[in-house]
């Protein structure tokens, strides 16, 4: 079925609109929103190659044949899910503006998926070690790695997190963090470890310059997404140098609620510090906590008592 309705935009009007929607109606992140804006682009340019949108000539096949092709391409379920997800919020967004009819979001297919099915791909004791000791030393890169690894080991960062601390943040005399977080919207205020805080100073003190931010770039321009970048370059230089397969610094946070989760602490406490909107998120750990999982299983009928 063909929906004649409002024409005369280009296919950069409806990203823009779009992307004013998925950051004032559903709050979305920075991050979340470039990878919104990155698969609409595609499905978009798509359906109209040379950039002016037609409305007419747009039906429900096209976003069946865009995921096809896509899922062709993509492998990953994870992608594919998130691919999917992102299309099912376009088409909602598309059908409210009276673009297309309703329903077609609820029409597209769907992924069959085992909620939580893995584990947190963390790092192991040795590949942590490893990291620990790649990054001694006193120069200042090495203070800056020791200090990066510390933040993100100890209390599970997010990468807009770390990028976003501030020297403000830190209250040296009460010996707290706060964290301002673009995901979720919310700031929180973690204890800063005594060892966290030894490897923020001194890397602090070779910088040699005047920062507003802990972990800034040597050259600008200094914005939050340089700051991202040049914390990603860093820790992908670290991983090299020690030979780990680097996975992103989700991995860090991965091994830091792991460490956690494994050493006694709840999962609300595990939640609280990582900054989950629902403990929900945090049970995947539930996984990795043996000790625990012991407690609750139940004997096998007619083995040993």
């Amino acid at each position: 079925m063909r929906n004649p309705t409002k024409n005369g935009l280009s296919v950069s009007d409806v990203e823009s609109r779009y992307d004013v929607y998925l950051l004032t109606a559903r709050g979305l992140s920075r991050s979340t929103r470039s990878l919104h804006h990155h698969v609409v682009h595609r499905m978009l340019s798509s359906c109209f190659p040379n950039g002016n949108i037609d409305w007419s000539k747009i039906c429900f096949n096209d976003f069946v044949q865009f995921l096809t092709s896509e899922f062709a391409r993509l492998h990953n379920r994870g992608t594919q899910t998130a691919w999917l997800m992102i299309l099912r919020s376009l088409a909602r967004y598309l059908s409210n503006e009276g673009h297309i009819p309703p329903g077609w979001d609820a029409a597209l297919p769907s992924i069959a998926t085992r909620k939580h099915i893995s584990l947190p791909r963390g790092l192991s004791r040795e590949q942590v070690l490893a990291l620990w000791s790649a990054s001694e030393g006193r120069k200042p890169r090495n203070l800056r790695d020791r200090a990066l690894l510390l933040v993100l080991l100890r209390l599970g960062l997010r990468t807009e997190e770390v990028a976003n601390i501030a020297l403000a943040d830190i209250d040296w005399r009460s010996g707290c963090l706060r964290i301002r977080s673009a995901k979720t919207y919310r700031d929180r205020i973690l204890p800063l470890p005594q060892d966290v805080g030894q490897a923020i100073a001194a890397y602090l003190s070779v910088q040699g310059r005047r920062s507003t931010h802990v972990f800034e770039p040597r050259r600008p321009p200094l914005t939050e997404l340089r700051r991202r970048i040049h914390l990603g370059n860093s820790m992908r230089y670290l991983f090299a140098s020690t030979g780990i397969p680097h996975r992103g610094l989700h991995s860090l946070r991965h091994t830091a609620a792991t460490a956690m989760v494994n050493g006694g602490a709840s999962f609300k406490d595990v939640s609280d510090v990582l900054g989950h909107k629902s403990i929900t998120t945090t049970l995947i750990y539930a996984k990795l906590d043996l000790k625990s999982l012991m407690q609750v299983v139940l004997p096998w009928p007619g083995g040993a008592q």
